[in-house]
């Protein structure tokens, strides 16, 4: 009676006869394997005769390689099928469009390499691998690009990974969720922005875009329309200090607008204009010491 993994059942000749232990599962594996290695090897044995049978000489002769395609097709060398794994946003049309292979042609004939090179070249692929397996299958491993951040470019909008690498300007209105980065030199820092807001899970749901000024920082738009200065150097302590101020003081819930961390000794923050119309000093800004709002000049 065949068995799912290929095995037999077995009857014993006799009941008083111990029960052979199963090898271990490495080992067990290993035993199973040599069939298929032994098989692969014949095929190679039967390739190299069709080889022979052919004749010698280059394949770029046209009439020696069909005759070796044909050859190989008809021992069962061909694809029949491909399978893969890891794609997620990659269109199953355009991956197979990329590899430019047919059903039914030689296998040994598949370059490897250059279908290689031409799926890696598919806008969400990061990493691929192109695997024979004899006699008759190919498999693909994708590895996909994380998209981190909606890249305003030119008026254009186009998805950028960790690495600023831009990924494809279709389909953005699925990754509403992903923040808005805007500026020149933008992409190539937003991996290390992204990881900063991360820090700060409270805050980093609230951020709806990321302005990148003179290519040196950040100023961030809030999602209720507060804008956040962060400084050139030490944004991180910065971000860190915003954090602490809105947990004590539920800073970014008073009437302001702006608030400018740029400074390390101290933070600035500029009420919005009905606030600033309730104070007895309008036009000026409110500079928070240790928790406290004090008036000073903008």
């Amino acid at each position: 009676m065949p068995l799912a993994g290929g095995g037999c059942v077995m009857r014993a000749l006799k009941k008083t006869r111990p029960t052979p232990k199963r090898p271990p599962r490495g080992l067990w594996s290993a035993r199973r394997r040599w069939p298929v290695f032994l098989f692969s090897l014949s095929l190679v044995g039967v390739a190299a005769y069709a080889v022979l049978q052919t004749g010698l000489g280059p394949l770029s002769s046209s009439g020696r390689d069909a005759a070796l395609r044909t050859s190989l097709q008809e021992m069962g060398l061909r694809v029949r099928s491909i399978t893969v794994a890891g794609r997620v946003h990659t269109g199953a049309k355009e991956l197979l469009d990329a590899l430019n292979i047919a059903k039914d042609d030689s296998i040994l004939h598949v370059d490897l390499e250059s279908a290689h090179k031409r799926v890696a070249r598919l806008p969400w692929v990061e990493q691929v691998s192109v695997i024979r397996n004899l006699p008759d299958a190919l498999h693909i491993e994708i590895i996909e690009r994380v998209p981190i951040a909606i890249w305003q470019r030119n008026g254009e909008m186009v998805l950028i990974d960790r690495t600023g690498q831009e990924i494809t300007e279709k389909n953005i209105a699925e990754f509403h969720a992903l923040p808005l980065i805007v500026g020149k030199g933008a992409p190539r820092a937003a991996g290390e922005l992204i990881a900063m807001l991360d820090t700060e899970p409270q805050l980093r749901g609230r951020v709806k875009a990321a302005i990148r000024v003179g290519e040196r920082r950040w100023n961030l738009r809030f999602k209720d329309g507060i804008d956040v200065c962060l400084p050139e150097q030490d944004a991180q302590a910065a971000w860190r200090k915003l954090a602490l101020y809105e947990a004590r003081e539920g800073l970014l819930a008073r009437d302001v607008e702006l608030v400018d961390l740029r400074l390390a000794s101290k933070l600035v923050v500029r009420l919005t204009p009905d606030a600033i119309r309730r104070t007895a000093e309008p036009g000026r800004d409110a500079h928070l010491y240790d928790g406290n709002f004090v008036r000073g000049h903008g």
